[in-house]
C-alpha cells in the first residue's frame, strides 16, 4: 500500500511538471508579413525632413546623422532620404538662383532660393498648400519648429481664404454679380482681405525674425502661389568642387563657341585669287 501511494505521488508530480513546462513556453504570434493574420502591415512613415547628400556640405544635424550612421543608428533613414530625393533642381535642399532680384544686384550672387513645393494631397485644387517637408539646408537659419509653424500658418490661412463652401464666399459671389463685380474691384471680398493679411504677416516675419539671419520669405504673389520661395545666403553647395551657381544656357553657348573656335582654328583660310597685270588671265580680259 505504501509503495502504491508513493508511485501515485510520483506520477502526479511528473504531470504537474509537464504542465508547468508547457505553460512556460510562449505561443508564437503571427508573422508581420502574414496577410491571413488580419494584422495591418507596418507602413514606413514619410520622412519629415529632407537631408543633404553625404557628398555635399551638411549642417550640424547632418553631421550628427552621419555620426549616428557610423554607429549603426539612423543609417536607414539617411539612405532612404538620399535615394528618394536625387541631388538636382528637384531636391528640396537645392539652392536655386534668385530670380526675384536684378541680375546686376549683389543679392543675385550672394543669395539663393530654397523652394517649398506645393502639396496637392491636402486640399487638391481647392486651395494652394505647401509641403511640410523641412529642408535641412535651412538649419540653423530657420529651426525646424519655426519652419513647421510657418507652413501651418500659411496653409491654414490659404485654406480658409479659398474655401468655396463658406458663407462669405457665397455672399461675395452674389454681391459681385449684383454690383457687376464692382464689389471685387473695390477689394471688399474676404479672399482678398485674408490674402493681404497673410502677406502682411510674412512681411512682419521678414522684418522681425528673418532679417537677423539674412533670410526672407518671398511674397506668394510673386510665385503665383506655386512655390514658397525662401531667400537665404549662398551656402556654396552645388556640383562637386564648384559653387552653387549651376550652368546656364549662356554658359553652354559660350563653351560651345570656344570649342568651335578651337576646333576650326587649325585649318588655314582659303587664299583669295590675286590677278596681276602681267598674268595671262589679265591680258586675255583686256583683249
Amino acid at each position: 500500500m505504501a509503495m502504491q501511494q508513493e508511485a501515485t505521488s510520483t506520477g502526479g508530480g511528473g504531470d504537474s511538471g509537464v504542465e508547468h513546462n508547457a505553460a512556460a513556453v510562449p505561443i508564437p504570434g503571427p508573422a508581420a508579413d502574414d496577410l491571413e493574420s488580419g494584422m495591418k502591415p507596418i507602413t514606413k512613415p514619410s520622412p519629415g525632413r529632407a537631408s543633404l547628400p553625404h557628398s555635399r556640405q551638411g549642417s550640424m544635424h547632418s553631421q550628427r546623422l552621419g555620426t549616428a550612421s557610423a554607429n549603426g543608428d539612423g543609417e536607414g533613414n539617411a539612405d532612404d532620404n538620399e535615394s528618394e530625393f536625387p541631388w538636382g533642381p528637384s531636391h528640396p535642399c537645392f539652392p536655386h538662383l534668385n530670380p526675384h532680384v536684378p541680375l546686376n544686384s549683389p543679392l543675385y550672387e550672394n543669395t539663393r532660393i530654397i523652394r517649398i513645393k506645393r502639396d496637392w494631397m491636402v486640399k487638391g485644387d481647392l486651395a494652394p498648400t505647401f509641403a511640410n517637408l523641412y529642408p535641412e539646408i535651412l538649419d540653423p537659419l530657420i529651426p525646424e519648429d519655426s519652419f513647421r509653424d510657418i507652413i501651418k500658418k500659411v496653409n491654414d490661412s490659404l485654406v480658409h481664404a479659398f474655401n468655396p463652401l463658406g458663407f462669405r464666399a457665397w455672399l461675395d459671389a452674389v454681391m459681385g454679380v449684383a454690383t457687376f463685380w464692382l464689389w471685387d474691384d473695390a477689394g471688399l471680398t474676404a479672399v482678398k482681405r485674408q490674402l493681404a493679411d497673410l502677406e502682411k504677416w510674412l512681411d512682419d516675419w521678414n522684418r522681425k525674425v528673418g532679417e537677423k539671419e539674412g533670410v526672407r520669405i518671398i511674397p506668394l504673389r510673386r510665385t503665383g502661389y506655386l512655390t514658397l520661395d525662401i531667400q537665404i545666403p549662398d551656402p556654396h553647395i552645388g556640383e562637386l568642387g564648384t559653387d552653387s551657381r549651376p550652368n546656364t544656357q549662356q554658359d553652354n553657348l559660350a563653351n560651345a563657341s570656344s570649342q568651335q573656335l578651337g576646333q576650326y582654328a587649325v585649318y588655314p583660310n582659303t587664299p583669295t585669287l590675286q590677278v596681276n597685270a602681267s598674268s595671262p588671265v589679265a591680258i586675255e580680259g583686256q583683249s
